[in-house]
C-alpha cells in the first residue's frame, strides 16, 4: 500500500503539472490523480509478475530436460527443488492476486529472452547450488525468495527501464511497488492457505487523502498566495521558485483543512519534499516563511486540530 508521503508527491506533482496547463480544471487534474494513484498498484502487478516469472522459466527448463531422451534425474531435482517452493502454488491460487495482474494487461512475452537468461544465471549460481544442497525448511525457502527477488528483480535496472517504458512517473512510484511485493513475500507463511495481496490504500482515510488535500489546495489557494507574498517581502517574486510556492501552499492546506494531521508533522513533509524536488536553498527559506504564517493561522483562530492533531503544536 502506498503511504501518506507518497499521496503528496502524486498530489504535487499533477498541481504543478496544472500550473503549466492553464486550460486543465480541478475535475480533470482529479480525475489525472485517481488514475495515478491506480497506476501504482498496476506496478505492483507487473513487479510481482516479474517475479513470479522466474518460476515460470524454471518449469520451461525442467520440460526441457524431461524431454531429452536421457534426462538427468539429478538436474531435475535441483530445477524441481525450486519450482515445488509452496509460495509460487499460493500465488497461483489468489484470485485477487489473478485479478490484479490480468487487469493491469501484464505481459512479458516480447522478454522471454531476459527472463530465461535470469534463470539460467540463478541455476547456475553458489547461491543456488547452497540452496538446493540444504534439507529444505520454510524458512529457508522464503530467505532464498527474498533474495532471488532483491537481486535478479528489486534491483535489475533493465527490468526498471521498461517500468519507465510503459509510464514514466514509474520511477518515483518503484519503491511503493516493491514494498508491497516484499509485503506479499513476508505473508507468506507456513500453514497458512493464502497469501496477504496489499491494497492500494491502507484505509478509506488514506483513500480520500489526495483527492480531500487537492480540494484544500484550491479552497484556501487566493488566502495563502496572500499569506505567502506578505511573509515573503524581501524576495523578488519572480526570483521564488514555482516549487516552493507550490510546496508552501500545499502545507498550508494541510495545515487548515485535515484538523487530525499535527502541525509538525505537515511541515516536516512538505520541507522534506523540498528538499527533493525543488532547490538547495529552498527548505531554509520555505521553513522560514511558513513559521512565520503558521503563527498568523493560530492567532487568528484559522487553525484547529483535534485528537492528533494536536500532538507538538
Amino acid at each position: 500500500m502506498i503511504t501518506r508521503r507518497h499521496i503528496r508527491i502524486k498530489v504535487m506533482h499533477h498541481l504543478y503539472a496544472q500550473s503549466t496547463d492553464l486550460d486543465m480544471g480541478a475535475a480533470v487534474l482529479l480525475r489525472n490523480l485517481d488514475k495515478s494513484l491506480d497506476e501504482v498498484h498496476d506496478l505492483f502487478a507487473w513487479d510481482i509478475s516479474a517475479f513470479l516469472r522466474l518460476n515460470k522459466e524454471a518449469k520451461a527448463h525442467y520440460e526441457r530436460i524431461a524431454q531429452r531422451s536421457a534426462p538427468d534425474q539429478a538436474t531435475l531435482d535441483r530445477i524441481e527443488r525450486f519450482t515445488s517452493i509452496s509460495f509460487f502454488e499460493k500465488c497461483e491460487q489468489s484470485s485477487a492476486l489473478s485479478v490484479l495482474i490480468e487487469g493491469s494487461h501484464v505481459n512479458w512475452t516480447d522478454y522471454s529472452h531476459h527472463f530465461r537468461n535470469l534463470w539460467e544465471t540463478i541455476y547456475a549460481s553458489d547461491r543456488f547450488e547452497e540452496f538446493t544442497s540444504q534439507t529444505p525448511t520454510h524458512a529457508g525457502d522464503k530467505r532464498f525468495l527474498k533474495e532471488m527477488y532483491q537481486q535478479h528483480i528489486a534491483e535489475n535496472e533493465f527490468i526498471h527501464d521498461l517500468y519507465e517504458d510503459q509510464h514514466a512517473q514509474w520511477s518515483d512510484d518503484l519503491d511503493a511497488a516493491q514494498m508491497m511485493t516484499a509485503k506479499v513475500l513476508s505473508s507468506w507463511k507456513e500453514g497458512d492457505t493464502s497469501l496477504i495481496i496489499p491494497k492500494l490504500f491502507k484505509d478509506e482515510s488514506d483513500a480520500a487523502f489526495g483527492p480531500l488535500l487537492v480540494r484544500k489546495y484550491f479552497e484556501f489557494n487566493g488566502d495563502s498566495i496572500r499569506r505567502i507574498e506578505e511573509k515573503s517581502k524581501n524576495w523578488e517574486s519572480d526570483r521564488i521558485a514555482k516549487m516552493d510556492v507550490l510546496v508552501m501552499k500545499l502545507c498550508i492546506a494541510e495545515w487548515r483543512g485535515f484538523e487530525e494531521i499535527p502541525v509538525k508533522v505537515s511541515l516536516n513533509e512538505y520541507l522534506d519534499l523540498a528538499k527533493e524536488y525543488s532547490t538547495p536553498k529552498s527548505s531554509s527559506f520555505i521553513n522560514g516563511v511558513l513559521d512565520k504564517i503558521v503563527a498568523n493561522l493560530r492567532e487568528e483562530g484559522l487553525m484547529n486540530k483535534v485528537g492528533r492533531g494536536t500532538i507538538e503544536q
